[in-house]
């Protein structure tokens, strides 16, 4: 297949290098700033194009890798031009949109899909690296959905098939593992710097820690990998993290309030005795924290 590129950001142009390094036909890129098309054309030794009507009737699958908000003004946009076949395959790599943003363009025959790789892409040549180990969601058009499969084989790429009614809460997940575990972490780091640990230092020191927990929870079940005081139930340990909490750094205590509270399910799964369970209940919400006099 001939392959275009409308979008010439990071994951376009990634994605098209890791393409040409397979062996795929990438006829080229276009941009809405020609400069942008430009340099992702060198970078993957492919065409810039000036004219978004070129692209088009030069390739057989579009990717649309625009921004989200615009990805439906584009394919609305090309197909009220009148310039797809309906022959023709239309993609978007939008983790947070279905294929159904793409509908304007399956009412003159052509199939969709929303292809989303489970990667972070801000740095290009180690994302270029990073695409052969990383899994793909892929929904779409039944009709020519064995034939996508087919391309993501062959290119020796994990993928799984999501129902697109999911895909809000699938992204939401994915926001989960990748945004919001770097605010876990720099939570963490601003813990260890109101103590004197600078990150630099502290990211260092914690990340044997943060790869055995992740390794964990690889190699067993979350009610499992699961430690600490919260597991085994240490009531007086956790009411001196909170104590201290809300007496020196007030402006942290509801957060690891609320890791706790979100964690006590989880700790009651395996390992949490009930009684035990009871009174981490009656600590985490029966009890009123308040700064000291001292």
């Amino acid at each position: 297949m001939k392959i275009g590129f409308i979008g010439a950001g990071n994951v376009g142009t990634a994605f098209g290098k890791f393409l040409v390094n397979n062996g795929q036909n990438v006829i080229g890129f276009y941009s809405r700033t020609y400069s942008s098309s430009v340099n992702a054309a060198k970078y993957t030794n492919t065409n810039a194009f000036s004219k978004l009507n070129e692209l088009i009737a030069k390739v057989d699958l579009i990717f649309i890798t625009t921004p989200d908000d615009t990805i439906k003004k584009t394919v609305d946009y090309i197909t009220e031009k009148r310039w797809l076949n309906k022959e023709q395959i239309i993609c978007h790599m939008s983790g947070a949109l279905s294929s159904s943003t793409l509908i304007s363009a399956q009412y003159i025959g052509c199939c969709i899909y929303s292809i989303h790789p489970l990667q972070s892409f801000a740095d290009i040549e180690i994302s270029v690296k990073n695409i052969g180990n990383t899994f793909f969601s892929l929904e779409g058009s039944k009709e020519k959905l064995e034939l996508i499969k087919d391309f993501l084989s062959n290119l020796k790429l994990n993928y799984f098939v999501i129902d697109p009614n999911h895909k809000t809460i699938y992204h939401v997940a994915a926001c989960v593992f990748s945004n919001y575990l770097v605010t876990l972490l720099d939570y963490g780091l601003i813990l260890l710097n109101e103590i004197g640990i600078d990150k630099d230092k502290g990211i260092k020191a914690m990340l044997p820690l943060i790869k055995g927990t992740i390794n964990n929870t690889v190699s067993f079940d979350t009610k499992d990998a699961l430690t600490g005081p919260i597991a085994r139930g240490e009531i007086i340990t956790l009411k001196n993290h909170l104590n201290e909490l809300i007496n020196k750094f007030p402006e942290y205590f509801d957060f690891y309030h609320n890791l706790l509270i979100q964690t006590l399910p989880l700790a009651q799964k395996e390992k949490l005795p009930p009684h035990k369970a009871e009174a981490l209940k009656e600590l985490l919400g029966g009890i009123n924290f308040e700064k000291s006099d001292c």
